[in-house]
């Protein structure tokens, strides 16, 4: 578990960013209507998490920065008897202050006033508030109607001399460099993924339709340590395996087919993102071997050549002029200009609290980025899609697989199924 401490220090290191004499205000969010009276799983806005430790729907964090001085406030749900009776315990105001580590916990219900207050104030020795600070990511719902950016332009309009700014890209840049403790975060959502993948090695095998497959993983996660998945599971089985994002897993897995899976679990809502490929009926036809084999001597290619300094850009190219060769080296296509229609989309992302972790992907890479090496290979006429992907921790002198311990070489899958 990230200790208290960390997450008073990521506010501190934000805090140092902000305009003197300023507000900010973050919010939790609240969850989407579904229809109805039914709305979808409430998931918390990442960046207010990463700098409360706060996971309640509702929550505000509203900090001051008035002549160099900063006052933190953290606004929940007052008690509510019935509410509770429906929908389960709230946090009391001391449970807030340990998680968070933030003194001052009010209910919602004194915010607007509390806000009002800090702005207003005219008898205060301090300067006056000229800016306020949101962040103003897309689609970040405050209430069921409401937005951040409506708040903001109500705001505007009551307190006219204020200057908005968005938060969103200082807080992110914090995000992408991982503590220590953030990085064993996603190593055990790596090992809990691991868990699940050597779970379906044992039972997968033709006639099971990709559904049971993809809900092995989350029963075993789920029955681990009560688990969530970072992002919906893939698995895909032959010719749908050269969907990327395959949505639609009802296909009857077939005698002689590979199966790819890309998922995850999370781990106190850091995520891991893992993708295998593995034959159904556990032996790699000498065609897959080939297509597979392309992509894995590329995953290890990328993993060699992560290092400070270098961009995701720059891993790309590396990966596509890779496979264009290796391809072409094979039989599998005529040409190197040919390989974006084999392989369509990028090397990887940063991984954190999102499984597509917000970045700026254009910045080199860094000690404490973590990103995916996650090279593929689709033909679709083939009926074969190819996907292998890994963790892999940016360090001082190059890199980590954070998730090497998950097998991936031919003779490791097709021993593993040869076991069962």
């Amino acid at each position: 578990m990230i200790e208290v401490k960390e997450f008073a220090n990521r506010r501190e290191k934000l805090y140092e960013s902000l305009d003197d004499n300023s507000i900010l205000i973050l919010y939790a969010g609240v969850s989407k209507k579904r229809s109805a009276d039914e709305c979808y799983p409430f998931i918390v806005n990442r960046n207010f998490f990463y700098l409360t430790n706060i996971k309640q729907e509702g929550s505000i964090l509203l900090v001051a920065k008035q002549d160099g001085i900063i006052k933190e406030y953290l606004f929940i749900s007052e008690y509510d008897e019935l509410k509770e009776k429906w929908t389960g315990k709230r946090l009391r105001p001391e449970e807030a202050k340990e998680l968070s580590g933030i003194e001052n916990i009010m209910y919602l219900n004194a915010f607007e006033s509390e806000l009002d207050l800090i702005i207003c104030k005219k008898d205060s020795a301090f300067a006056k508030i000229s800016t306020i600070y949101f962040d103003l990511e897309p689609e970040n719902l405050i209430e069921e109607f409401k937005t951040v950016e409506e708040a903001k332009d109500v705001l505007l309009m009551n307190y006219p001399w204020l200057e908005a700014k968005d938060i969103y890209n200082k807080i992110v840049s914090l995000r992408m460099v991982k503590s220590k403790d953030e990085v064993a975060e996603i190593k055990e959502a790596i090992n809990k993924t691991s868990i699940g993948l050597k779970n379906i090695l044992k039972k997968i095998r033709p006639g099971l339709y990709e559904y049971q497959l993809s809900s092995l993983f989350y029963y075993t996660i789920q029955d681990y340590d009560n688990s969530e998945l970072s992002f919906p599971t893939i698995c895909a089985s032959g010719v749908n395996a050269t969907c990327l994002h395959y949505p639609t897993p009802v296909a009857k897995v077939k005698n002689g087919e590979l199966v790819l899976f890309d998922l995850g679990s999370q781990n106190n809502v850091y995520c891991a993102d893992i993708s295998r490929t593995y034959p159904a009926n556990g032996k790699f036809s000498d065609l897959q071997k080939k297509i597979y084999s392309i992509v894995l001597e590329c995953n290890k290619l990328i993993i060699d050549s992560v290092k400070p300094g270098i961009t995701l850009k720059e891993l790309n190219d590396i990966a596509t002029k890779f496979m264009a060769k290796r391809c072409v080296e094979e039989g599998l296509m005529s040409n190197e200009s040919e390989i974006r229609k084999y392989y369509f989309h990028s090397i990887g992302h940063h991984l954190g609290l999102d499984t597509h972790d917000p970045s700026n992907r254009e910045l080199p890479l860094v000690p404490g980025n973590v990103i995916t090496d996650e090279p593929g290979l689709y033909f679709r006429e083939l009926g074969i899609g190819v996907r292998i992907e890994d963790d892999i921790l940016v360090t001082e002198d190059g890199s980590y697989n954070l998730s090497g311990s998950i097998i991936k070489e031919i003779d490791d899958i097709e021993k593993a199924m040869g076991s069962r």
